[in-house]
């Protein structure tokens, strides 16, 4: 085992670097998108509720001295349900394609390792974690 970690001890850190490396691009990457589409949504709900609640409410006083007030009332409820149930489908969807997950990269360039590795010396490679080759094993797939 020592005969063989001596031998490895090159490629292992020339790998963590490139593992730092990868995983500083990747998570750059991630907080450029999560801040721009926060930023963003932040934008959007902030001017749709209040373009929601000036609607509302000019609905409400158009219709106040009316017998539909409730009715008014009742549709905007109703509305505000349809909306919400719309927004969370939505908001459930698939990922757009051609873009990839947080870290696939890193989680593929890790698995290609542990099969190189694997390859080199089996007994480096722990077997009751068989998702460390194998990305038809790991959880969620």
């Amino acid at each position: 085992m020592l005969e063989a970690l001596q031998r490895l001890a090159p490629a292992v850190l020339r790998h963590l670097l490139a593992y730092g490396e990868l995983l500083c691009e990747e998570a750059g990457d991630a907080l450029r998108q999560s801040r721009r589409r926060a930023l963003g949504l932040a934008v959007t709900v902030a001017a749709g509720v209040m373009a929601l609640a000036l609607a509302c409410l000019w609905a409400i006083a158009a219709s106040w001295d009316g017998p539909n007030r409730l009715t008014v009332v009742g549709g905007l409820c109703i509305g505000f349900v349809l909306a919400s149930v719309l927004g969370a489908a939505y908001t459930r969807g698939a990922r757009p394609a051609g873009v990839p997950a947080p870290f696939d990269r890193l989680r593929a360039e890790w698995r290609a390792d542990m099969r190189e590795l694997a390859a080199l010396d089996p007994s480096l490679i722990d077997p009751s974690h068989p998702s460390l080759i194998d990305p038809s094993h790991a959880h969620g797939k």
